[in-house]
């Protein structure tokens, strides 16, 4: 029989879950975890960690915009308590690790990573639409957003007052 992947003492009579083989207690905890993730968050089956000990299987809590993003981009940097149970990146600034600063608005293109303008960036999204209206370029983000209640788009300049910074991978 095969063996829980945190518990190799214990046979994995559990569910199998993220491609790997738990007992029934982790299976039991990665459940709990699953059910405690906030509504707004993108995908919610892999937005839990393995703490160990006796915590077990814990959901994490604010980072669902690069948890989203990460997803969408296939992003995987960061430390592997920074990152799902698929192994995708929870932070922004994992999110936008080793991409190429775009300094001109005028050079965003669709797939552009866009993130809030903090010295710590805590929020982001992808660049859904870039139009340009004359001189103007207009950019719609699509983000995760918890005060909107999952995955939205808004513009860049009536949302986030044309404030964040731009990267590309």
């Amino acid at each position: 029989m095969s063996k829980c992947e945190h518990h190799p003492g214990r046979n994995a009579d559990g569910d199998t879950s993220f491609g790997k083989k738990f007992c029934t207690k982790c299976a039991e905890q990665i459940k709990k975890a699953q059910s405690s993730v906030s509504s707004h968050v993108n995908p919610k089956e892999c937005f839990i960690i393995y703490k160990g000990g006796a915590t077990g299987w814990e959901t994490f809590y604010g980072t669902g915009c690069a948890h989203w993003v990460a997803h969408q981009r296939g992003i995987k940097y960061g430390f592997s308590s920074d990152k799902c149970a698929l192994g995708y990146s929870i932070k922004v600034p994992d999110v936008i690790s080793g991409a190429h600063k775009i300094e001109n608005r005028a050079e965003v293109r669709t797939g552009d990573i866009w993130v809030n303008d903090k010295s710590i960036p805590d929020h982001c999204g992808i660049v859904v639409k870039v139009e340009s209206e004359g001189e103007k370029v207009k950019i719609s983000i699509r983000h995760c957003s918890s005060g909107q209640g999952g995955v939205v788009t808004n513009d860049f300049d009536a949302h986030w007052s044309g404030k964040g910074k731009f990267y590309r991978r």
